[in-house]
């Protein structure tokens, strides 16, 4: 697919996320495609547009700039992009900056010694290196 195909691509998926997508964090085994969520640990509200495209990828925005706070304590594994009445649209892997999931979450003020990933209920985090495609 060439790099024109691939925006286009692109740019419907965020033309179809539209306003309160989000991007929810689970941790444990992630299920096959569209598959139950396992617990959620947070969610992060996307920007309207939900994010940027360029040259072959998309970097996915959050509303708040802020950041958004975690529900629980734990460490992602795994992450469900939503439109904001929780269709599936798909899932990707999730690790800390450092890591090599397709989604990277950054913990802001993580206590010392903790895995980079690891959210606690009420702390901030960011999604950090969010690339789509590409």
């Amino acid at each position: 697919m060439n790099l024109l195909a691939i925006d286009a691509m692109l740019a419907g998926l965020v033309g179809l996320l539209g306003a309160g997508a989000r991007f929810i964090l689970c941790d444990g085994i992630q299920p096959p495609p569209g598959g139950a969520l396992t617990r959620v640990i947070a969610q992060a509200v996307l920007s309207a547009p939900a994010g940027a495209i360029l040259k072959g990828t998309l970097t996915l925005a959050q509303a708040d700039q802020a950041g958004d706070m975690a529900l629980a304590t734990g460490i992602p594994t795994w992450g469900r992009l939503a439109l904001a009445d929780g269709t599936w649209i798909e899932d990707f892997t999730v690790s800390g900056i450092s890591g090599n999931g397709q989604v990277r979450v950054v913990v802001q003020n993580p206590p010392e010694g903790d895995p980079e990933a690891k959210l606690y209920q009420g702390g901030t985090f960011f999604l950090g290196a969010v690339v789509i495609g590409g």
